[in-house]
């Protein structure tokens, strides 16, 4: 974990790997801001302590604005696109856009254009705007996953994406496999 940390560089973020835990935040399993070998020892013991030892040593990626992307399964119409406000708001806020995949490059936009995340995506209050053309490659290619795997998967959240201005960057994922009979 050291070595993983060092050749990352510090600051880090030290994450739960637990099997069982969905929402590694929710559960307290995600630690921010780690900037040396000591604080990342005692950050791992405090960890293990409260949930577990499988962890997980990640960039600390620069702040964004926070999308969930996911794809859902509709018993009728199969798998669904979902794009929506992120991060702990996802189910506080419920704003979101939903497709049919395919999704083009010109429908991701509109679906982005449909929330009210969007005004943060574009920069406000002197926050710079997101590279929305990674936030549209990150959906089409979440749509190209959801056409592929179509009946294999029955959900798959990403949540947070952080998109800022260099780019969209995945943070955590929780995919759900479709069960079979």
């Amino acid at each position: 974990m050291l070595a993983a940390a060092a050749a990352i560089g510090y600051p880090v973020v030290l994450k739960t790997d637990e099997p069982g835990i969905p929402h590694k935040s929710d559960a307290g399993g995600v630690l921010l801001g780690i900037r040396g070998p000591a604080e990342l020892a005692a950050a791992y013991r405090d960890l293990t302590a409260r949930i577990g030892p499988r962890a997980l040593v990640c960039e600390t990626i620069p702040p964004g604005t926070e999308l969930a992307l996911g794809i859902a399964r509709d018993q009728d119409l199969g798998p669904l696109v979902v794009v929506g406000a992120g991060g702990v708001l996802v189910e506080l806020l419920a704003d979101r856009a939903v497709a049919l995949p395919p999704v083009s490059g010109d429908q991701a936009g509109r679906m982005i254009g449909r929330l009210r995340a969007a005004r943060l995506l574009a920069g406000v209050r002197g926050e710079p705007a997101a590279d929305i053309g990674a936030v549209i490659r990150a959906i089409t290619g979440l749509s190209a996953l959801a056409m592929e795997l179509g009946d294999d998967l029955a959900a798959l959240d990403v949540n947070p994406l952080i998109c800022g201005p260099s780019g969209a960057i995945a943070v955590d994922a929780l995919a759900i496999p479709r069960a079979t009979a």
